[in-house]
């Protein structure tokens, strides 16, 4: 129970209540949707993954891999080839590199040392992000993929929002927000087309959304408390 508390220790209420809240209101989903154990776990591991993330927390890459192995296999059955390579080939490399990369970027206070991005490499991120969402929608055209230009736009955006989670830039949350809203059109466009356990990654990536929007907020609060330059 020590090792609980201890790390718990620096969380407000609100978050430990969010991260409760997140928790129960997904496994319910789960209960009454009537899915299998493996749409549990993988729901579970991304809100775990992104609600760790959002606090500063090593741990959630963990859960980041986990979840990559899971969504890619559910999406290899849409199929969505976009989403299963970005996983597979990208996502859980990233996320093992982060946990060795942010190891050594801790402040005194065990917190990571997060950072703020410049105007140009803003610049420089927005015109790499729309060139790569053209290209390979493309590609994907090509190998006769479902949903092609929106599994490209939710894949280039994943990609690029990844790599600056692993440099620890704040503004890759931002990124992420807008991940999650194309993630929860693709998914209805899905469901509609008739696969009904989307319905549970529908109301997963929602729940992701929110953790984004709390992640950006709070990754620029320990960016400027600990004043890190680039």
């Amino acid at each position: 129970m020590n090792i609980i508390s201890d790390y718990f220790r620096d969380w407000s209420w609100k978050e430990r209540a969010w991260l409760a809240f997140v928790l129960l209101f997904q496994t319910g989903a789960w209960f009454v949707q009537d899915e299998t154990t493996f749409m549990l776990i993988m729901t579970l591991t991304s809100s775990l993954n992104l609600v760790l993330g959002a606090k500063g927390k090593i741990e959630g890459l963990y859960f980041a891999i986990i979840n990559s192995a899971m969504y890619a296999w559910q999406c290899y059955g849409i199929p969505l080839y976009g989403e299963v390579m970005y996983h597979m080939l990208y996502s859980i490399p990233i996320s093992a590199a982060a946990i060795y990369l942010w190891r050594h970027h801790l402040a005194s206070t065990g917190e990571v040392e997060f950072r703020k991005m410049s105007l140009n490499e803003m610049l420089i991120t927005t015109i790499a992000t729309i060139a790569g969402i053209f290209i390979y929608a493309e590609v994907l055209k090509y190998m006769g993929g479902s949903f092609a230009f929106m599994d490209s736009l939710t894949t280039v955006v994943a990609v690029i929002a990844s790599y600056l989670y692993m440099k620890r830039y704040a503004e890759q949350w931002f990124m992420w927000i807008v991940v999650n809203v194309l993630e929860v059109a693709m998914w209805i466009m899905v469901y509609f087309s008739g696969d009904e356990p989307s319905g549970l990654i529908i109301l997963m990536h929602f729940i992701n959304l929110l953790n984004c929007i709390y992640g950006f907020w709070n990754w620029r609060q320990i960016s400027t408390r600990l004043a890190v330059q680039n």
